[in-house]
């Protein structure tokens, strides 16, 4: 079975912001789907990737902090290991095999940075929320680990579309999750302490789930010095235990043809503007599908530019980095479901076809300001 991964450009236009990406309309096995991204890190931390197979549909995003390693990580190794754990069930996605996933793509970058320090002492510092949905068959998986979120498009009983969150988030922004880690941890009065404004894991990171984040798992990486230069709180972190894991939470939802219209996956960047239902109305409210991706992260970042009280057009003349200080990285992937009335799925829609022999892998850029600037 051949199986590729490409990333596009948006067709450039005039006063195009080259901090932006898209990618305005492809197929999958249960329909079509778009992507887009806007970058506001130096590097790029978030990324985002779709699979479409004969098989099953595969969607993740990948929201990166401390650096783009652990993200960039689990775009190359998270979906090999579905596929490879699904292989041993008979070829079937379910939540096992997702949890298996997960559990062990943060095994595999514990044990490369414990082979590669101190040449990756950059990585120990680095942590990804990792946010999976799978279609399979007539069922729809969605397992998250940190605070990116899917956002399902339902038809309600009177004809108009809802919103209906599909995913659990781990920010402890929450007071449910600070109680969630608190009883975890009864010994440790500083599991989560209010710091630089908001509440954090040991004075950290605001998750208290994710991919990597080394240093909160196990205590050997807070003495390596690179890690203490890229992370300086860290020294000052004492371990009992793990206080960061990378177990996911998964939702399991039987599709219904007419009914489950879209879902809408990004990262924490997108919703930190949006609502969910402000997101599922610009998608049900769109004259086409093509280029919805990048209509939502236009609409975050014009919301982002009237709370800081800039003009768009003055936003897009902010360099990288910089950005930060107004939004950050987003990424929105919007999954349309084209289900039969029987509940089947169609491969063949408005004269596209899913090609049975093979899967394609689609992918936001490993980093948008390079893409537009080959000797960046």
């Amino acid at each position: 079975m051949a199986r590729w991964c490409v990333g596009w450009p948006a067709a450039a236009r005039g006063g195009r912001d080259e901090l932006t990406w898209q990618a305005e309309l492809t197929a999958h096995a249960a329909g079509e789907f778009s992507m887009a991204a806007a970058q506001a890190n130096a590097v790029m931390e978030d990324q985002a990737q779709v699979m479409a197979s004969p098989g099953a549909t595969l969607v993740g995003v990948y929201d990166g902090h401390g650096g783009p390693d652990a993200s960039r990580f689990l775009r190359s190794r998270l979906f090999p290991l579905i596929h490879e754990f699904a292989a041993e069930r008979g070829g079937a996605v379910d939540a096992d095999v997702i949890r298996k996933a997960f559990l062990a793509a943060d095994e595999e970058y514990l044990q490369l940075l414990r082979w590669s320090l101190p040449n990756m002492s950059r990585a120990a510092a680095s942590g990804s929320c990792c946010l999976l949905g799978a279609i399979s068959g007539d069922t729809l998986y969605v397992a998250n680990a940190g605070d990116s979120r899917a956002v399902l498009g339902r038809r309600a009983a009177a004809g108009q579309t809802v919103a209906e969150r599909l995913s659990t988030e781990h920010n402890v922004a929450s007071e449910e999750v600070r109680r969630e880690l608190a009883a975890l941890h009864p010994d440790d009065g500083e599991v989560v302490v209010h710091a630089r404004g908001a509440w954090r894991v040991k004075g950290i990171i605001q998750v208290a789930r994710a991919i990597g984040d080394v240093y909160l798992k196990t205590p050997e990486f807070k003495r390596d010095p690179a890690v203490q230069r890229l992370c300086s709180a860290a020294a000052a972190v004492e371990l009992a235990r793990p206080v960061v894991t990378a177990e996911p939470s998964i939702h399991a939802r039987k599709l219904k043809a007419g009914v489950d219209l879209f879902v809408v996956f990004a990262s924490d960047g997108l919703w930190e503007h949006l609502s969910d239902e402000a997101a599922v109305q610009l998608v049900s409210k769109s004259s086409t599908r093509r280029g919805v991706a990048a209509r939502l992260v236009q609409a975050a970042l014009g919301e982002a530019a009237r709370k800081r009280e800039v003009r768009r057009g003055d936003l897009r003349r902010i360099e990288r980095g910089v950005r930060r200080h107004f939004h950050d990285d987003i990424t929105a992937v919007v999954v349309f479901l084209d289900l039969d009335d029987d509940g089947g799925r169609r491969a063949r829609r408005r004269g596209r076809v899913v090609d049975s022999s093979s899967s394609s892998c689609s992918n936001t850029p490993l980093d948008v300001y390079s893409l537009y600037n080959s000797t960046a």
